[in-house]
C-alpha cells in the first residue's frame, strides 16, 4: 500500500512511497482510511526542527476517518463495515500515575500513531479497538477527520479555560485550531475576540462568520487598546494562543486581566522569551492543553452533530494521498484552514 513516510530525522525527509499492509494484532481493528488531516505537528516533523518528535521510519497522520476494514482475535468483529475515528495512543502503560489518574496524554510510555508508531496517511492503519469512536449519523468522513484536533480545542477550552457563560475570551491565531477553539467557547456562551495579522484577513473573516463578536489585527499599533476597548477597563478574562508564535503569547500575556486564565494550545516549534513578571504580578492561572483525554472526543462530535461546531467551513481542500506535498505546502503558506489528504478512492 502507499503511504507518506518520515524516513529518517532531519528537514524534509518525508516521502510518498510503498510500505508492507498492516497486520492488526489482538485487541486491534485495520481501519480503511478515508480522509486524514494535516497538522502542524506534522509540518514540524516535516520541516525536522525539533516541534514534535518521532521515531523514523514512521508513517505520518494522526486525524483520520475510515471504515473498519478486519478485526484480530479479541476485538468485536461488529465493528467491521462502521465508519469511526480514532484516539491518537496506540500505547500507554496503563499503570503509571498519569494513566491511574486520567491523564494518559502525560503518560511517558505513551506511544501515538503519526509519530512513534505508523499513522494514517496511508491506505490503512492499525488501531487499539479501544480507541475507536462511531461516528454519528449527519457527520460526513470529511469532517469526522477533524475530530482529533476539535478533542484538543475542546480540552482547552471547556478544561482548561474553564469557560462560563459571559466570558470575555481573546484568541489569538485564526488557524483552523483557532477557529475550532471559537466556536467552542461560543457553544459555552463566552464572547470571543479573534486575533491574527494582515496574512489572516480571510480567516479573520470566516471567524466572524463563526461566531466571533469582533476580529483584531494583531500587527496593528493600536491592537492592545482595541482589545482593551472590546473586554472592558480589566481586559480578557481568558486567553488562549492558538498561533504558538511569540508576539502573540507575549501580547496575551500583556492584555488579559489580573487573576486571568491563560491556556497555551498552539505549539510554538523553538523557546519564546516572555516577561514572568506578567505572570507574578497579575496572579495569572497559566495552563498548557496537549492533545486531549478520552472523555472530550465524545463531546466533540456531539458538538459537530448539534451543529454547535461547524467544520466543513474550515475544509480549504482535499488532495489525494500522492499530492501530499501540494496539501502540505498550502498549509505552511497559510493559504487556506485545514487541508485533508483522500486515501481511498471509494470515500464519500
Amino acid at each position: 500500500m502507499k503511504a507518506i513516510v518520515n524516513y529518517e530525522n532531519g528537514p524534509e525527509k518525508v516521502q510518498y512511497m510503498d510500505v508492507e499492509m498492516p497486520v492488526p494484532a489482538e485487541g486491534q481493528v485495520r481501519i480503511k482510511v478515508a480522509y486524514c488531516g494535516i497538522c502542524g505537528t506534522d509540518l514540524h516533523i516535516y520541516a525536522g526542527d525539533g516541534g514534535y518528535p518521532t521515531k523514523p521510519p514512521v508513517t505520518l497522520g494522526h486525524e483520520l476517518s475510515g471504515i473498519v476494514e478486519a478485526v484480530s482475535e479479541g476485538a468485536d468483529p461488529a465493528w467491521i463495515g462502521k465508519k469511526v475515528v480514532s484516539e491518537t495512543y496506540y500505547h500507554t502503560c496503563g499503570r503509571c500515575m498519569y494513566c491511574r489518574t486520567g491523564h494518559g496524554n502525560l503518560c511517558p510510555e505513551k506511544k501515538s500513531i503519526g509519530s512513534a508508531v505508523n499513522g494514517a496517511m496511508a491506505d490503512y492503519v492499525v488501531v487499539p479497538e479501544k480507541n475507536l469512536h462511531l461516528i454519528p449519523e449527519g457527520i460526513s468522513l470529511r469532517e469526522a477527520a477533524m475530530t482529533e484536533p476539535l478533542a484538543c480545542c475542546v480540552q482547552g477550552v471547556l478544561e482548561f479555560g474553564d469557560m462560563i457563560p459571559g466570558d470575555r475570551v481573546l484568541i489569538t491565531g485564526p488557524g483552523a485550531i483557532g477557529l475550532m477553539c471559537l466556536q467552542v467557547a461560543v457553544s459555552a456562551g463566552a464572547v470571543v475576540i479573534v486575533a491574527g495579522t494582515a496574512v489572516d484577513k480571510e480567516r479573520l473573516e470566516l471567524a466572524k462568520k463563526l461566531g466571533a463578536a469582533e476580529t483584531v489585527y494583531s500587527d496593528q499599533p493600536d491592537a492592545k487598546e482595541k482589545i482593551g476597548m472590546l473586554c472592558g477597563p480589566f481586559g480578557p478574562d481568558v486567553v488562549l494562543d492558538c498561533s504558538g508564535a511569540g508576539p502573540a503569547i507575549r501580547m496575551g500575556l500583556e492584555v488579559i486581566r489580573k487573576g486571568g486564565r491563560y491556556v497555551q494550545v498552539g505549539l510554538t516549534g523553538r523557546p519564546v522569551e516572555l516577561d514572568m513578571n506578567l505572570i507574578t504580578l497579575k496572579e495569572l492561572s497559566v495552563m498548557g492543553t496537549y492533545a486531549q483525554k478520552p472523555q472530550w472526543w465524545e463531546k466533540a462530535l456531539d458538538l459537530v452533530q448539534r451543529g454547535e461546531v461547524k467544520l466543513e467551513p474550515l475544509i480549504s481542500d482535499v488532495y489525494p494521498l500522492k499530492e501530499w506535498k501540494k496539501a502540505f505546502d498550502g498549509y505552511q503558506q497559510k493559504t487556506g484552514f485545514k487541508y485533508l489528504l483522500q486515501a481511498a478512492a471509494d470515500s464519500e
